[in-house]
């Protein structure tokens, strides 16, 4: 079945607007997105390192790429079970003042391999004062400390991926 130059056209700005959109949430930092229009439904969704991303075609249209799917391995999984203990353990301690992911990436507790860490377990730290990078979308954010004290534990191991609204670190007095 041969497809007409005017199907092919308009397919092919249906994929240039979600790569716009796509493009649109890096630079915004935005783990999800929902657009419904009258002619397409489109979710986004950045989880962790993977990203999983759904569109689907109005009806009148014979054709739209679909983006890939990636399944989750065995050592995913159990990071992922590793990450949900930690975070449990981590609500349970209720007498630090907890510092939260903001978004879904990497942890990084130095800005570069061959760098110093920002802070260790036992550091005194100030408030805005950086202590780690979560990377999302190749962007590398600082997270600042929104309280001075001490380091008492450091939740998570360089190089993990994180979650938004996972306990990064536990800060005392």
């Amino acid at each position: 079945m041969a497809k007409t130059k005017s199907a092919q056209s308009s397919e092919g700005m249906v994929v240039d607007q979600v790569v716009e959109i796509i493009r649109f949430m890096g630079e915004n930092k935005l783990a999800e997105i929902d657009l419904e229009t009258s002619q397409m439904k489109l979710k986004l969704k950045k989880h962790g390192n993977v990203q999983i991303q759904t569109i689907q075609a109005p009806i009148n249209h014979s054709f739209m790429p679909t983006m890939p799917f990636v399944e989750h391995s065995a050592s995913s999984t159990s990071e992922a079970v590793r990450t949900a203990e930690v975070k449990k353990a981590a609500e349970a301690d209720n007498k630090y003042h907890k510092i939260i992911s903001p978004m879904a990436g990497t942890f990084y507790r130095a800005p570069s391999p061959t760098s110093e860490v920002f802070c260790n377990e036992g550091d005194k730290i100030e408030v805005g004062q950086t202590i780690c990078i979560v990377e999302a979308m190749k962007m590398m954010n600082e997270i600042k400390s929104d309280k001075a004290g001490k380091v008492v534990k450091i939740m998570i191991e360089n190089g993990k991926p994180v979650e938004k609204g996972l306990v990064l670190f536990h800060i005392g007095d």
